[in-house]
């Protein structure tokens, strides 16, 4: 069944009460023509792309690059722009070390306790080369499906609903939704496109949780939800025959604000 991407969002915001679209995300060369740039003279240090997603998310289009100076060198690795961040094990747990003994020129983010470790955590992250010189986000109903094809849906959730999408996630498979360990571009640009490029059935990844900093950009009951967007086809394929038409649904759903 053929199904379009207004009905796929309004389905998914009526039956998880989401107050906004999910997110749509894809690479292309040729970018949409109308899109969201931020307003820099409101932000004092290099902005989060979690920052950027709020435009987004009141309905807006947003398109980053290879040339996006505004983007952190984080996001713009995380996105493939760039080769990893020197140092970045350094800066996430206990700084840059400058040329004195002791001397400390970057507070790290004490994430993780030494660099070493933080390096093993490192060569886990798949990072790859975007295939493409532009990354977009889009609310989903706004995709032109005949000139872009969706790679990854982005959900901005509260607790409820991210319960109700893992379930739903969980339901038809036993390859389980995971919790996304890593930056927040990490848990919903890169850990899932690896999901999609590797696996079979593609996992969703929670994410948001375990990256502070950027967490102070979000509301304290939000965490998000990545999944690709052809599973998230087979996932609104399997509503109907799903828990979603139980009481004990009907019952969380009520308590949704």
């Amino acid at each position: 069944m053929v199904i379009n991407n207004i009905e796929l969002a309004e389905t998914f915001k009526s039956i998880f009460k989401l107050k906004e679209s999910p997110i749509a995300f894809f690479y292309t060369d040729e970018p949409p023509q109308e899109a969201y740039q931020p307003k820099m003279k409101s932000i004092k240090h290099i902005p989060c792309i979690i920052q950027f997603l709020n435009g987004v998310r009141r309905g807006d289009t947003l398109v980053l690059g290879k040339e996006s100076r505004q983007l952190c060198p984080g996001g713009q690795a995380y996105l493939g722009f760039r080769k990893r961040v020197k140092g970045l094990e350094n800066y996430l747990s206990i700084g840059i070390p400058g040329p004195k003994e002791g001397e400390i020129i970057l507070e790290g983010e004490r994430f993780i306790k030494t660099p070493q470790l933080a390096e093993t955590f490192l060569e886990t992250i798949p990072f790859r080369k975007s295939p493409a010189n532009y990354a977009v986000f889009t609310p989903l109903e706004k995709v032109n499906l005949e000139k872009y094809k969706p790679l990854l849906v982005i959900f901005f959730v509260k607790m409820d609903q991210l319960a109700g999408l893992t379930q739903l996630a969980n339901f038809d498979t036993s390859s389980r939704v995971i919790l996304g360990f890593g930056s927040a571009c990490s848990t919903i640009i890169t850990e899932p496109l690896a999901e999609i490029e590797t696996n079979e059935v593609p996992r969703a990844i929670v994410g948001l949780l375990t990256d502070i900093l950027a967490r102070k950009h979000i509301k304290s009951d939000e965490a998000t939800f990545t999944i690709g967007y052809k599973r998230l086809i087979q996932l609104y394929n399997n509503i109907d025959d799903s828990f979603l038409k139980l009481e004990a649904w009907k019952t969380i759903f009520t308590r949704i604000t």
